[in-house]
């Protein structure tokens, strides 16, 4: 339901300009102000930015909201910690962006989900509107990320209630009662789980006292439970917070993931490492590391004997024409060469690395903005320019 694509998005980093960003494995999506505009900025794991015009803040915010939303809830449900999934087994009200499974109408969806790198998130669809006044709840998408499970359980319970006090008011299925009563009910278990594992987290911190003053027995028969089931307790065994799998990103790079470094730079006191890999999702990446932070990637960059080499970029201080830009990507492997052209006049050459892993050869080029004036690889008497790519990089600030 978002706006088409912009065709001539402004000239801007979505980075430097971004009031808030989200990302889902090598994908991310931007909420940008500029000149007094919102836009939801998406870039793929390609690089190629898909630009949205919104109609204000909040647009750009449930753009974004939805975004997140969409990616979260198609994780596998045996990798979600809790979730609720329910179908009005009628037709019900309806529209033409309703999704649908086996027939029947989606009304609510929702899960917590611990996703690697990245926190708890909670994550809600709902299609709770009545099909007459109450479309502020057609077809919602809601994302928020936690820092603990409980608050991610305590949050997921209080939406499902929420959404059952709609149904009920506002009839909406054709079983709306039960609707709203499995809403409740699944709400209730959340918060008895979270409950549950308070209380075993309490009694766990209290173990030495308890030993030392014999009060394991006296503590069972208060709490209404047996000695041997306190015991269990007491060693992780019962009363602790849900450990299911943790989720992974498609096109994501773990902590684990085997990382060839081709070359390493050292700019202005900055460490840069020109880094290459195979993502989670079998892409072939390169990126540049800078300061031990990872960089973003281009994954399954394309090339050709017309396009001898595509690239990414980043920057040191995340300021348009300012600073340090770090361009790499992949070469194609009739290049003989590569080299940056100064403002100054002087060529600077650059060389190219194979990686054996990814079995394919990758560049990087490193380079104060301002003097940064393009860069060209050479191929027998070709020469191609990447200066048409990122003109943003090679102009002087304004």
């Amino acid at each position: 339901m978002s706006p088409d694509a912009m065709g001539g998005p402004p000239d801007i980093d979505p980075y430097a300009n971004a009031i808030e960003s989200r990302h889902w494995g090598a994908s991310s999506c931007h909420l940008v102000r500029y000149e007094g505009r919102y836009y939801a900025w998406l870039v793929g794991p390609d690089g190629n930015p898909l630009v949205h015009p919104m109609t204000g803040e909040a647009a750009a915010r449930g753009f974004l909201d939805d975004w997140q939303a969409t990616n979260l809830l198609h994780t596998p449900w045996d990798e979600m910690v809790v979730h609720i999934f329910l179908l009005d087994p009628g037709q019900g009200p309806q529209n033409a962006n309703t999704p649908r499974h086996g027939g029947a109408r989606v009304i609510y969806h929702s899960a917590v989900i611990d996703v690697e790198g990245d926190g708890i998130w909670v994550a809600s669809y709902e299609d709770t509107a009545n099909g007459h006044d109450d479309v502020d709840h057609r077809g919602v998408c809601i994302a928020a990320r936690f820092t603990d499970l409980g608050s991610a359980l305590h949050a997921f319970a209080a939406r499902a209630e929420q959404a059952a006090d709609r149904v009920e008011r506002d009839r909406v299925s054709t079983v709306p009662d039960v609707v709203a009563g499995v809403l409740r009910y699944r709400a209730a278990e959340a918060r008895v789980t979270a409950a549950r594992a308070t209380v075993g987290d309490v009694v766990r911190s209290s173990e030495q006292e308890l030993r030392a003053a014999r009060s394991i027995g006296p503590l069972a028969s208060a709490i209404g439970i047996s000695r041997e089931f306190l015991y269990r307790v007491l060693a992780g065994d019962e009363w602790t917070w849900p450990c299911g799998p943790r989720t992974r990103p498609p096109g994501s790079r773990r902590p684990d993931t085997p990382v060839t470094t081709l070359a390493t730079y050292t700019v202005n006191s900055h460490q840069f490492a020109l880094v290459s890999y195979t993502d989670t999702a079998g892409g072939k990446c390169v990126a540049v590391d800078q300061d031990g932070e990872r960089g973003a990637a281009v994954c399954d960059v394309e090339i050709s004997a017309k396009n001898l080499v595509n690239a990414g970029m980043t920057m040191a201080s995340k300021t348009m024409g300012q600073g340090l830009a770090a361009v790499y990507g992949r070469a194609h492997d009739s290049v003989t060469g590569l080299y940056a052209v100064m403002r100054s006049g002087e060529r600077v050459a650059w060389p190219i690395h194979y990686d054996p892993r990814n079995q394919e050869r990758y560049f990087a080029v490193i380079a104060d903005c301002q003097q940064l004036k393009d860069i060209v690889a050479v191929a027998g008497r070709r020469r191609t320019s990447l200066k048409g790519n990122f003109g943003i990089w090679f102009r002087a600030a304004p």
